[in-house]
């Protein structure tokens, strides 16, 4: 089982190609180290090997906002894997981390090469070597071209598989894994509990919506409510009983023409808002459902028209930007007030068309939380595991203010 160490998605679907998995998020800005801890244990036990993935800090970074991969570690007592790049540590091994448990070498030149800084990490280092994989120049490319958000083609990893195997030490890597205790915490996060109010939420799922947290839709359907999928691109309807639709991020701009041209979809959609239902969307699902979307080519696209909006791509798009936000007006996702923490997806920004409203008092972004009527669209996304309060709300009548 694969974990992510921030509550954002990751830029190639590598971890769900190979183990057939959808990773978990971790997030030590976002959650207790109690919920870490249960969300670990809770996703791992049906597993042979658990892996979080993530970035440490180097020393001059050590301010950074957000998640905290060491924080992790310390948490969840993992052992410390470091990736070193043999092509660029020179004739002497850089400074060594803090704590390291074990190392991998990548873009080692031959068995020369790895033997001497085999040798070198072990002794100065005194960590053990758990595998190493050469240059395989094509296979990068090969990586390079694959687009962002896509599942890399089985051919290419399994190729990897072979290489990595030519130079590894499993043994190694067992007896690292099995050197900590897995952490048992059970606080309850996982307890099948009833809601009062029973819903059924239609989560948009296909090629250009796929992006959510899956701890997110588990303890929705823990707390009662009905999940079930439907696809923008190909479905005529909403699901039948539809309380509450969930539009997670994606590529919807790759898909512009094909969402676009199913005209049934798009009017049922509108349709569910003005019946006064309840919609969320984040990211790609918020730019689907504005009345413009701009594509990958720049051509802009007529779309949905939920927001009056029009949804464009970030070409100088950065990283996740973690952010807390305080809103102040009312929504069914939470009281004037209320804080909800996530992160901001750089891909997108909005111009307003008409009346766009945010719930946000913040006026250096202020679409990053907007609705209509019962619709609520995000530009951040929002880890439900990590925010309950949010979640709850789901189960909450509410009846939205006139003129809302």
């Amino acid at each position: 089982q694969s974990f992510v160490s921030r509550a954002c998605f990751p830029q190639h679907k590598a971890a769900e190609a190979i183990t057939g998995l959808k990773p978990r998020f971790l997030d030590s800005w976002l959650m207790s180290e109690a919920i870490c801890g249960e969300i670990f244990f809770r996703s791992s036990e049906l597993g042979d090997l658990s892996l979080v993935e993530g970035d440490f800090l180097s020393s001059s970074s050590r301010g950074h906002e957000g998640a905290n991969l060491e924080t992790l570690c310390r948490w969840l007592r993992l052992p410390r894997v470091v990736v070193l790049d043999a092509a660029r540590a020179g004739p002497s091994l850089p400074e060594r981390p803090e704590r390291v448990d074990g190392v991998f070498l990548d873009r080692v030149a031959d068995d020369g090469h790895l033997a001497r800084l085999a040798t070198d990490v072990e002794t100065v280092w005194r960590v053990p070597v758990l595998g190493a994989l050469g240059e395989v120049r094509h296979l990068r490319e090969a990586i390079r071209r694959v687009p962002l958000g896509d599942r890399p083609p089985q051919c290419l990893y399994r190729e990897l598989g072979s290489r990595l195997a030519e130079r590894w030490w499993p043994e190694r890597i067992d007896r690292l894994a099995n050197s900590q205790d897995l952490p048992t915490t059970d606080n309850g996060l996982f307890r099948r509990e009833m809601a009062p109010l029973r819903i059924t939420v239609a989560v948009a799922f296909d090629e250009s919506f796929n992006c959510y947290f899956p701890c997110g839709l588990d303890l929705l359907e823990l707390r009662g409510a009905t999940v079930v999928d439907f696809s923008p691109l190909r479905d005529a309807a909403l699901p039948p009983e539809t309380d509450i639709v969930f539009l997670g991020c994606g590529h919807p701009e790759r898909y512009a023409a094909a969402l676009a041209d199913n005209h049934c979809m798009m009017s049922a959609l509108r349709s569910h808002v003005r019946w006064g239902r309840r919609l969320y969307a984040e990211g790609g699902g918020l730019a689907y459902l504005c009345e413009q979307m701009e594509t990958s080519d720049r051509a802009m696209v007529p779309m949905t028209g939920v927001f009056p909006a029009a949804a464009r791509l970030d070409r100088h798009q950065g990283d996740f930007q973690p952010i807390e936000v305080t809103l102040d007006r009312a929504n069914w996702l939470g009281h004037a007030g209320a804080k909800v923490r996530g992160y901001r997806n750089p891909s997108w920004r909005l111009e307003s068309l008409g009346s766009l409203r945010s719930f946000l008092a913040d006026a250096d972004h202020p679409s990053d939380l907007v609705g209509t009527f019962q619709a609520v669209g995000s530009l951040m996304h929002v880890n439900f595991a990590a925010q309950q309060a949010v979640l709850n709300h789901f189960f909450y009548p509410y009846a939205a203010k006139p003129g809302f």
